[in-house]
């Protein structure tokens, strides 16, 4: 025995017959796992297709990981360049990306068996529909199946709550017991056995259905904030975020000067560049860890200007920030593609004296912003007594609802880096006593 899932659910999932099987709902459910074990059912017929898929690369990278402790022991062999499983029968699994919306047409032309979106809310209701359009065969043999995993949340969660709204909104109609088929034709469900129409379900997993997950794992997803340890841990679909469900100044501490650089691990400023002079603000967040643990958010910078100015006030600010303390890093976002990756190069040639590193969003905005919502909403972040106060306070209490999240994007960038930065310390900036 190579592998067993789970009793329950996940069990439920890979043996179900329905077209189309969303399964998930909490965090810790076993949904990587099941999207991975999923193709496995098929793999011995030559003719089988299967794509499993990812809305970005670094998430993707991780799902092979997983992949790469099961597939060869089943004669499986991997292009690392393509991501393309092949099993001794010829039967093949491709694990790839669909970052971008117009990414749906790298699989026009394609013929899958099976599709597998692990992440769902991750992806957009076209990317789904259009790649579904891929799964047809001949072979009565092999199926023509859609499997999904996710939890709540988000950019797509809207979209996924009203397809599978029988199960997940309490107050539908009719609404579907877990695991209970429906059927639907052209967006609109049917009778069982209409002409056309496709099956579809919903199996829910939860925490405590995948023994094994550590506590250690529930402790972190209660570390969380208040909407996304709901959606998490407890699979809540209809936890929404609120004012102040993110941030409340009240609970923050506040320091009347800056902390000595004898007191600071590290030190980072991130930033969220605008591109226009009248749209989204440019932001640079600079927040200094202490070797107390403490977070300080020292200042944080928020203006709209063009290109050139942009650039213009990154670099003064920047070569301000190196005086106040060599160690402090810049951390500039690095946009998906080559253009982004020029602009990085770009800034680190023309600033060969910096520390700049890049940051390539991996997730949603929400997520993101969870673990430091959480450290703030827990009084274990402090922030310095500043004229930029108010504004700051005033997007982050309406998080994620407000017009505008530029600074919440550059806090939480600050944050993963300042958080997980090694203690390297300046010792020119520490008592001779303590060299």
């Amino acid at each position: 025995m190579l592998w067993r899932p789970n009793p329950g659910p996940q069990t439920r999932f890979l043996a179900s017959r329905v077209d189309e099987v969303l399964y998930g709902g909490a965090a810790g459910g076993g949904k990587s796992a099941a999207a991975i074990a999923s193709p496995l059912r098929f793999v011995s017929n030559p003719s089988f297709n299967a794509l499993v898929l990812r809305r970005e690369t670094p998430q993707l990278a991780d799902l092979i990981e997983k992949s790469v402790a099961l597939y060869p022991k089943l004669g499986a062999k991997l292009n690392l360049t393509t991501g393309l499983w092949r099993f001794p029968s010829g039967a093949r699994v491709w694990f790839t990306h669909c970052e971008h919306e117009n990414d749906v047409e790298r699989f026009d032309g394609h013929e899958f068996q099976l599709v597998v979106f692990d992440e769902l809310t991750h992806f957009t209701e076209r990317q789904y529909t259009r790649i579904r359009a891929r799964i047809r065969g001949t072979d009565p043999a092999l199926p023509r199946w859609t499997r999904a995993t996710t939890n709540p949340g988000g950019p797509g969660h809207e979209w996924v709550f009203a397809r599978f709204g029988a199960w997940l909104d309490p107050k539908h109609p009719r609404p579907a017991a877990p695991g209970e088929a429906r059927s639907f034709l052209d967006r609109e469900e049917v009778t069982e056995g209409t002409p056309d129409s496709l099956t579809r379900t919903f199996i829910p997993a939860l925490l405590r259905d995948n023994p094994h997950v550590g506590v250690e794992y529930k402790a972190q997803l209660r570390d969380l904030d208040p909407v996304r340890r709901a959606q998490l841990l407890g699979g809540d679909w209809l936890a929404r975020p609120a004012a102040k469900d993110f941030w409340d100044r009240t609970r923050l501490q506040v320091r009347d000067g800056l902390p000595s650089n004898a007191d600071v691990t590290a030190r980072v400023r991130a930033w969220d560049f605008g591109a226009t002079s009248d749209g989204d603000y440019t932001v640079g967040a600079r927040l200094a860890l202490l070797r107390s643990g403490l977070v300080v958010v020292e200042d944080v910078l928020r203006f709209r200007g063009d290109p050139a100015k942009v650039r213009s006030e990154f670099e003064r600010i920047a070569k301000s920030d190196r005086e106040l303390d060599t160690r402090t890093a810049q951390v500039i976002p690095q946009d998906p593609g080559q253009a982004g990756k020029d602009q990085v190069a770009s800034y680190q040639r023309e600033y060969p004296q910096l520390t700049i590193r890049s940051r390539r969003p991996s997730t949603d905005k929400v997520t993101r912003f969870g673990p430091v919502s959480a450290r703030a909403l827990a009084g274990n972040l402090a922030l310095v007594r500043a004229g930029w106060n108010d504004a700051l306070h005033n997007e982050l209490e309406r998080f994620p609802l407000g017009a505008y999240d530029d600074q919440a994007d550059a806090l939480s960038d600050a944050y993963a880096e300042v958080a997980n930065a090694p203690a390297v310390l300046d010792r020119r900036s520490l008592p001779r006593s303590q060299w």
